[in-house]
């Protein structure tokens, strides 16, 4: 029984540590691409913002649009089905399709569109 102690064990540690060894038909394994999101969003109003979010650094951004001013803020929360930007200045509360931007004490409400 000893003699073929390592024989076992050597066999049994050689399927180990490898997708091809238990399964040798499976392809290998792809990482997605990590890419950055454009969204348009529009107010009651009328107002529109554009949001580029920025998923390809650490801490994640997003990058606010608005006419010739471009705003970056950083993700400071995160949930579900939503997040949380903010620069000290402007907080980005984002949350299904819509978002809210908050700067100088003043809220509007954004929804998002096609265009």
């Amino acid at each position: 029984m000893r003699r073929y102690l390592p024989l076992l064990l050597a066999a049994l540690l050689s399927a180990c540590g490898s997708q091809r060894a238990v399964r040798p038909e499976a392809p290998t394994p792809v990482v997605a691409e990590i890419q950055n999101n454009t969204i348009s969003y529009r107010a009651a109003n009328g107002r529109r913002i554009t949001a580029v979010y920025l998923n390809d650094r650490s801490p994640l951004a997003v990058e606010l649009r608005q006419g010739s001013t471009v705003e970056v803020l950083t993700q400071v929360s995160a949930w579900a089905q939503g997040a949380e930007y903010s620069n000290g200045n402007t907080r980005w509360h984002v949350q299904d399709n819509a978002a809210t931007l908050i700067r100088r004490n003043q809220k509007i409400r954004y929804q998002e569109t096609d265009s």
